[in-house]
């Protein structure tokens, strides 16, 4: 009887481990996904997305890009006057992505989203002959516009997969100065993630 008690102990101590082990092998029920890329154009700049499954292929996606930058220029000649430059800007996107898996461990990833770009541009001379409000400019753009995305992507595991993926973008773009405000349109195709890492969950 007391045999019997163990066996019936470590039995039910087992299922759930199983029902675990099951889960972990289905990938298909995953229903959101994080990933984190570094940019190909420049090494100051990281991308966080986070996505929810809507449909067997189709996933909402939500973003933000981080890019920052800080120069600092001494001059060995007294023809010209230390300088610095400092940039940073933060992008917001809402997306949507679709998942189509190729062979037995890749998955092909396309999609559109919208994107809204803050930045800012500090500059600095240190030119005594320039009033010293000249001596400080800033500069602030507001972008938005369409972006694309067309990645390739290993599968690691089940929920694991590492990739790259080139996103061009077309964007209206707004800046605004102290004296005035200007505004054009840009394209840019060369906006590559160099590495992307994604988990779903």
């Amino acid at each position: 009887m007391k045999n019997i008690l163990l066996i019936l102990i470590f039995i039910s101590f087992l299922l759930p481990l199983k029902s675990f082990s099951n889960y972990v092998q289905d990938s298909t029920i995953a229903k959101h996904e994080f990933s984190v890329s570094y940019e190909l154009s420049t090494y100051n700049s990281i991308n966080l997305n986070y996505a929810k499954k809507i449909s067997q292929k189709r996933w909402m996606k939500f973003g933000v890009d981080f890019y920052g930058s800080y120069e600092l220029n001494e001059p060995i000649t007294q023809a010209y006057y230390p300088n610095s430059d400092l940039n940073f800007s933060t992008t917001f996107l809402i997306g949507l992505d679709r998942h189509k898996s190729i062979k037995s461990n890749f998955e092909l990833i396309s999609g559109f989203n919208i994107r809204f770009v803050l930045e800012s541009n500090f500059s600095k001379v240190e030119n005594p002959s320039l009033p010293i409000d000249m001596r400080n400019t800033s500069t602030f753009n507001l972008y938005y516009g369409l972006g694309a995305a067309f990645g390739l992507y290993y599968k690691i595991s089940d929920f694991f997969s590492i990739g790259s993926s080139i996103n061009p973008i077309l964007l209206y773009e707004t800046n605004s100065t102290v004296t005035n405000t200007t505004t054009s349109c840009k394209m840019n195709l060369t906006n590559t993630s160099i590495i992307s890492l994604r988990y779903k969950f």
